[in-house]
């Protein structure tokens, strides 16, 4: 039966109580810490993650002139149509001309503000824009300029798939109290793939969805996923960021529901449901995503985080995942993931790999429970604080790191509550700098070992300082180079 570890059990742990600490090569060194000092350390570290993690800040404003829009024709390399060249090889191009009776044409709009009534009698064409049941039905990709504005307020926009319908955003985007769907009459698609209409925004652009409701948008190709967003090669490398607001709004039946590159994004109070690849798939980017419900992906995470991205995951649901409930890769930068519910992933709770720890990573009261393997496994990392999270029924480890080769920087894991785990509550490898403290590890110390890799040696050590001494502790590993002296007030209980 589960229950909380005390002192009688720690001391019957294992046999490696007697182990010596050369079985590690070079022995380990073991700080104990004052807890109240070891807290501020850690209340200043969360203080920088927090202000380093800081959201953007926008105002999304539509010119207020009204603009113009125009069958303009499309070219898929010459100067100009940069915006539609990514989409040459998705299959974009031979809808269009499968649909249209002419060399290819687009809708573009310039100069200001529309609307789908104003859009639809400037173009007065049924076979581009037209009234279907209770909206409107788009049926030729549609570019809206720098200068300009496509504002869908309070209407039902239905996008024509066999046609190659897709919205390029250079300028705003505006989707309030609204449904956006991809429609199909049925008839044989022109492409040896299936499609399906998707929204582009280039850097420098603006989108805000708000109040609405989006459906089968995207397909599984580069840039067509769901919403999507981007810096073009044809762009300049300092052109700002895609600005990005998605507002109490459902997402269902997409490839991605949100994957944008070289953005500031704010997601806030949505619902994403039936999800092929991911939920929100983040790159170099500034973000929040914050009180979001994430409830079945198929292949992969969540919400996956990567490249020089900084920002803050907070107090959101994320259930039934084919992958991680969130996933972080190859990323640098400062991150957050604070007070999210994460269950029933069919991998890891959270996933951390190849993180560049430099600017703080700060994984803190959440709760992480049924995942189908480790809650938290990660890879790789150059330091992490693990915090005041709730860990309960994992068939594998609550938390694991595993590094290659022993990594500068520092894990602290304090204050988390383990229950319900199959193996070890924390696996540790490779990694300078340990400290431990203050965590519940509720379990039969009979049956298992709540330390292992690098700590298994140690466990005993470890156990007697932090559970019966209620000092934390630090287990540093001799790196080449590095000092791992201590001048930190020692634990006097």
């Amino acid at each position: 039966m589960s229950q909380a570890l005390t002192l009688s059990r720690a001391l019957l742990l294992t046999a490696c109580a007697a182990c010596s600490l050369s079985a590690l090569g070079d022995p380990a060194a073991l700080h104990t810490l004052d807890p109240q000092w070891q807290q501020q350390q850690q209340q200043r570290t969360s203080q920088q993650i927090m202000q380093h993690s800081q959201p953007p800040a926008f105002d999304l404003q539509a010119p207020a002139q009204r603009g113009n829009a125009s069958l303009e024709p499309m070219y898929s390399a010459q100067a100009g149509s940069w915006p539609f060249e990514p989409f040459v090889h998705n299959g974009l191009f031979r809808a269009i001309a499968g649909y249209q009776a002419q060399h290819p044409r687009a809708v573009i709009i310039r100069g200001g503000s529309v609307t789908l009534a104003q859009l639809q009698a400037q173009l007065n064409d049924p076979q581009v824009l037209r009234r279907h049941e209770d909206g409107y039905l788009l049926s030729y990709p549609l570019m809206i300029a720098e200068d300009a504005a496509l504002l869908v307020d309070d209407e039902v926009l239905y996008l024509f798939g066999p046609s190659g319908t897709a919205l390029i955003n250079q300028g705003l985007l505006q989707v309030k109290g609204s449904r956006l769907e991809s429609w199909s009459d049925g008839r044989a698609l022109a492409t040896d793939r299936p499609t399906r209409p998707f929204i582009m925004n280039w850097a420098g652009s603006r989108l805000r969805v708000v109040d609405s409701h989006l459906v089968r948008i995207g397909y599984n190709a580069n840039f067509s996923r769901g919403i999507s967003s981007g810096l073009s090669a044809q762009q300049s490398a300092t052109r700002p960021a895609a600005r990005i607001l998605i507002d109490n709004s459902r997402f269902e039946n997409m490839a991605s529901a949100l994957e944008l590159r070289h953005s500031e994004a704010l997601i806030r109070n949505n619902q994403f449901s039936q999800l092929q690849q991911y939920g929100i798939d983040l790159g170099n980017s500034r973000f929040l995503i914050a009180d979001n419900r994430i409830d079945g992906v198929q292949h992969n995470s969540g919400i996956r985080i990567g490249g020089s991205s900084s920002g803050r995951i907070e107090n959101n649901l994320i259930l039934h995942t084919g992958k991680s409930a969130i996933e972080v890769s190859e990323q640098s930068g400062a991150l957050l993931i604070q007070n999210n519910r994460l269950g029933a992933s069919r991998g890891y709770g959270v996933m951390l790999r190849q993180i560049n720890g430099g600017a703080g990573l700060l994984i803190e009261n959440n709760l992480i429970a049924n995942s189908r393997l480790s809650a938290i496994d990660a890879g790789g990392l150059g330091g992490a604080l693990i915090i005041d999270n709730r860990i309960q029924s994992t068939p594998e480890y609550a938390i694991s790191l595993r590094n290659e080769q022993l990594t500068a920087g520092q894990l602290t894991i304090t204050g988390n509550t383990l229950e319900g785990i199959g193996k070890a509550m924390i696996r540790v490898e490779g990694m300078q700098n340990t400290v431990l403290g203050d965590n519940q590890y509720r379990a039969n110390p009979l049956l298992q070992n709540l330390l292992i890799g690098d700590l298994l040696p140690l466990q005993s050590q470890i156990l007697d300082n932090t559970v019966r001494r209620n000092c934390h502790l630090q287990i540093s590993q001799p790196l080449s180079g590095i000092s791992s002296g201590s001048d930190a007030p020692t634990c006097a209980n």
